[in-house]
């Protein structure tokens, strides 16, 4: 019995131990949290900045080969605005990358879209206006933080402190232990291909106007994908104005433009039908359901293709050919030609 009561008072020791730091103070979440801010400048310094402009290059591996490397330009602005590019300019219908927010609502240009889209609600990621969101605000956001446990992880003492929001959805933010910056989080996102695990770390910080900047970050997309952002420089409360983190509206047809785009196309195999009603445009694949279309200009039509997992974007361009009109439907980078009947 007694060696039962022995073991077990040491391994209360153990875990009070666990959360203390090396000066033996107790440690919980809001005691992590305000050393955290302190360590990346302080109250003042970080509320002081209203804008951020980073130049630099992001490389993606896929199962540990370079698959990819371009340059980025990346935007950020006080509440929680933010817009990524890569790489930097691209022609019209070009195979550029695009992920924004102007804090209210997500758009991005991906899936092979020729042009940008509005992002389902459900992979928007609304940080309540918050530019630190691990940091300030969070009982108005009804953020609940939660010490969890300390550990080893490449020589490093890391303190996990988990955020859970109000909708109930928890991300797990790693700490370094005496530093109080964070080396890493973790937490799964709803996508366009379903539930999708994001590990994230950040390496490599800076001194830039008195507030640590991590020059560069790694994110993990298990179990494939490794996307490695590399800081070239970065600039701080330079004016950026609002209408860049905006949605660009697409182009107003005129009702003739809309219809020339409606009539029953055939390819060799099936026929597609593109209807207009109140101003809208359709797709119908045989008897299958319609499908609404996005109308981005006088050439350009973009609509959803598949549901969840597997589903992309899909574009509709419309040619005029000698004595013909056709459409040019492209899905997963492969283009199929249907000719107007």
């Amino acid at each position: 019995m007694r060696k039962l009561v022995r073991l077990f008072v040491i391994l209360v020791l153990f875990v009070s131990c666990e959360n203390q730091n090396k000066e033996g103070e107790r440690l919980d979440a809001n005691t992590i949290i305000n050393k955290a801010i302190n360590a990346y400048g302080g109250k003042a310094k970080l509320r002081n900045i209203k804008t951020k402009i980073e130049n630099g290059v992001n490389l993606i591996f896929i199962n540990d080969s370079l698959f990819k490397s371009n340059q980025f330009l990346s935007l950020k602005k006080e509440g929680g605005k933010h817009y990524y590019q890569s790489p930097a300019y691209q022609k019209k219908y070009g195979q550029k990358l695009v992920f924004a927010s102007n804090g209210s609502y997500s758009w991005t240009q991906n899936d092979g879209a020729f042009a940008p889209y509005m992002q389902p609600q459900e992979e928007h990621i609304n940080q309540g206006g918050e530019d630190y969101p691990y940091l300030f605000n969070l009982d108005e956001r009804g953020v609940k933080t939660e010490y969890i446990e300390s550990f080893f992880e490449q020589n490093e003492k890391l303190h996990r402190v988990d955020y859970t929001s109000k909708e109930g959805v928890t991300e797990e933010v790693y700490f370094v232990d005496n530093l109080w910056l964070i080396r890493k989080t973790r937490r799964f996102i709803e996508t366009s291909q379903g539930t999708a695990e994001m590990i994230r770390y950040f390496q490599d910080y800076r001194d830039i106007n008195n507030v640590m900047i991590p020059f560069r970050s790694e994110s993990y997309f298990p179990p494939r994908e490794k996307n490695i952002n590399l800081l070239n420089s970065i600039t701080i409360n330079e004016s950026i104005p609002d209408n860049k983190f905006e949605f660009p509206e697409p182009k107003k047809l005129t009702k003739s433009e809309i219809n020339q785009f409606t009539g029953t196309y055939y390819n060799k195999e099936n026929k597609v039908t593109i209807s207009e009603k109140d101003s809208k445009l359709f797709i119908q694949y045989d008897d299958q359901p319609k499908i609404e279309l996005t109308i981005v200009d006088q050439n350009l039509l973009m609509y959803r293709d598949g549901i969840g997992g597997g589903s992309r974007m899909a574009n509709i361009l419309l040619r005029n050919g000698t004595n013909e009109r056709f459409i040019e439907i492209t899905l997963r980078k492969q283009t199929s030609k249907w000719l107007k009947q």
